[in-house]
């Protein structure tokens, strides 16, 4: 569709665009990553900011390997989409010049982190829903005339706080970026020198410094109204604010090692309580570690290095507030509630809505049943395991396996013997909470079940990061011989490829379903129920006469 573009050397026979040049395109469809295919006589452009339809002016801001493709980002509409709205962030705007942001929160810069944002939420979803049928379709082998993905619709997670897809999250991980203020500055030494201040910030779209936030509108109401933007923390290299579905909030500072932990903890503390009060009685913790490095030391200055005025101070942590590292976690589903631990820096769905939402997902997909062995892979701190444990009951078996150290140590708490984590139908259940690599441990298990230390596995749970599983923990899971096997990614990517693994090894696809747990983003949840495909019946040879 096409494509004028504004520059001179655009009525000249060019070799590709220049980064910088801008053109007008069409938007065809919506593209796996955020952007949106757009096509003109040079290559491939993947815009981001647009919408199917809608004609865009739109400036290079990248050039793919041998110019086969092209970046770039709306920067005006003419004739805005039925579907466009006014985006809720205007540190995300497309449309918002340099100088209004800038106005208005005093950062130009353009953030990430809400690229959907200027679409209304019904057709977010349906352009996920198109993404994912994609995926499944050119990297699982799955036709796209099969019923999982005619029938496929990405479904709506429950908002508490409103209906706009914001204040959904209740964790938000934020860095933390130097501030200089010129219109304050101080004498030093006869010198004029800015004030500094130390800010909660985010990165720009492939940028690799962070620049200052001003409010998120995805974070949970409870972590916006503490405007944590206003802090000057100095000595603070990360903030993980969490809010638990009880309503604690926990808050997370990582500090720099050329900072004493102790005296950053002080400062801030002091900070927090001017602004929100009595810290114990809000339920607001503050939780302050030493950033850790390779071999879990603060580095130290090497001899002949440039000069830091800053002490490294090998500290332990510091515990203020209300004084918890933790918090409780509660998941229902019907009549079942599960409770779990979670600490300070450990994983844990970030949708508020979301815990409950898989656990039922999977209790109603996979169904497992009283007395069955059941593994539990990339298991966290026991989302699944508790569900799984329940319904297995005493006679039954949950393996858990999880990589992350933090993470299973909740998980070894949760499931302990008194753990919180445990039922009263899963108070007996054999449950073997493991840390490690899973595709290693899978083989670990394979001699467990020729030994008969575990009974023969009835179905898996397999939860992987963004990258998915690989083609050797696929294979290394097959070779166990499940009954059935879970899928629940949160790339449609990985999941597509994966898919065209677990077929190669035999496996069918039995159900599909997608969940739209990261509103006003391009990302979603998808869980996939796979089983066993029946054998091919081998074609009769016909006798000679």
């Amino acid at each position: 569709m096409t494509h004028t573009a504004t520059t001179p050397a655009a009525s000249k026979k060019v070799d590709g665009y220049s980064v910088g040049q801008t053109l007008t395109v069409t938007c065809e469809a919506p593209a796996h990553g955020g952007a949106f295919v757009a096509r003109t006589e040079q290559g491939v452009i993947f815009v981001r900011h647009g919408i199917v339809g809608e004609q865009a002016e739109v400036r290079i801001t990248a050039i793919g390997p041998k110019r086969r493709f092209y970046f770039a980002d709306v920067i005006s509409v003419p004739v805005p989409s039925l579907a466009r709205r006014a985006h809720p962030w205007i540190q995300a705007d497309a449309l918002a010049t340099e100088e209004e942001r800038a106005a208005a929160t005093g950062v130009p810069e353009l953030l990430g982190g809400m690229e959907y944002g200027h679409i209304n939420l019904d057709e977010q979803r349906r352009y996920k829903t198109d993404i994912v049928r994609t995926q499944i379709n050119r990297l699982g082998g799955l036709p796209l005339e099969s019923p999982l993905l005619t029938n496929l619709m990405v479904e709506e997670l429950p908002l508490r706080d409103n209906n706009e897809g914001l204040s959904w999250r209740s964790r938000v991980r934020y860095n933390v970026t130097k501030v200089r203020a010129h219109n304050s500055e101080e004498q030093n030494g006869g010198k004029k020198s800015p004030a500094v201040t130390w800010r909660v910030g985010m990165h720009p779209y492939r940028a690799s410094q962070p620049v200052p936030v001003v409010d998120f509108p995805l974070a949970a109401t409870e972590l916006r109204n503490l405007q944590l933007e206003q802090l000057n923390l100095r000595g603070v290299r990360e903030v993980e604010a969490t809010v638990s579905s009880r309503g604690r909030v926990l808050l997370q500072f990582i500090v720099d090692p050329r900072f004493s932990v102790e005296e950053v903890a002080k400062d801030i503390e002091q900070q927090a309580s001017d602004a929100w009060g009595l810290l114990a009685k809000r339920k607001i913790s503050l939780f302050f570690t030493p950033q850790a490095t390779s071999n879990g030391k603060p580095k130290r200055r090497r001899p002949g290095s440039s000069h830091t005025p800053y002490r490294r101070v090998p500290e332990g942590d510091q515990l203020l507030g209300a004084g918890l590292r933790s918090v409780t976690e509660e998941v229902t589903f019907g009549s079942r509630r599960f409770s779990y631990q979670v600490s300070a820096g450990g994983f844990w769905q970030i949708h508020r809505a979301a815990p409950s939402t898989m656990v039922g997902t999977m209790l109603t997909m996979l169904r497992p049943q009283e007395g069955e062995c059941t593994l539990d892979l990339y298991a966290g701190a026991g989302l699944f395991t508790a569900a799984l444990a329940d319904a297995v009951g005493a006679t039954g078996t949950v393996v858990s396996i999880e990589g992350s150290p933090v993470t299973h140590k909740d998980a070894r708490s949760n499931f302990a013997p008194d753990g919180c984590s445990r039922t009263e139908n899963s108070a007996d259940t054999r449950i073997e909470v493991i840390r490690g690599d899973v595709a290693r441990h899978l083989v670990d298990l394979k001699t467990a079940l020729e030994f008969g230390e575990i009974p023969a596995i009835d179905a898996v749970v397999l939860d992987p990061s963004r990258e998915g599983a690989n083609r050797t923990t696929l294979e290394r899971l097959d070779a166990l011989d499940p009954k059935r096997i879970l899928y629940v990614a949160c790339d449609p990517a990985s999941l597509g490829r994966d898919t065209g693994i677990l077929r190669e090894l035999g496996w069918d696809m039995v159900q599909l379903r997608a969940f739209d747990m990261y509103p006003n983003t391009h990302h979603v949840e998808t869980v996939a129920l796979f089983e066993r495909a029946p054998a091919k019946p081998r074609p009769r040879r016909r006798r000679t006469k």
